[in-house]
């Protein structure tokens, strides 16, 4: 039950602190992918994971997510991209473990 209290905490802190870039990004690159593929909650929580993982080596409070989120914020275009990329990480990631198909590799 805490792992899944942590993820929604996590998933609150990525909604209220970069939420609307991640909005901007999906409508702009991802929308066909994320209707179809994944919660936006799921894609929070594993943007975040990500985040753990890359810029904290794992080891990451919510609080230094927090901080690392508003600190990206400040430089927008940079945040734009690497959460573009964390996006489509986590998209790709999802399509190679459940099978699906890009939408690009569709005929």
């Amino acid at each position: 039950m805490a792992r899944r209290n942590s993820s929604d905490e996590m998933a609150e802190i990525i909604e209220r602190v970069v939420g609307d870039i991640i909005d901007e990004l999906i409508e702009k690159y991802y929308s066909d992918k994320v209707d179809q593929y994944v919660e936006y909650e799921e894609l929070l929580v594993r943007i975040a994971n990500e985040i753990s993982r890359i810029v904290f080596k794992g080891k990451a409070t919510p609080a230094e997510i927090e901080s690392y989120l508003y600190k990206l914020r400040e430089k927008k275009g940079y945040a734009k991209l690497i959460l573009s990329y964390l996006i489509g990480k986590t998209l790709e990631l999802r399509e190679e473990i459940e099978g699906y198909t890009a939408i690009s590799d569709k005929a």
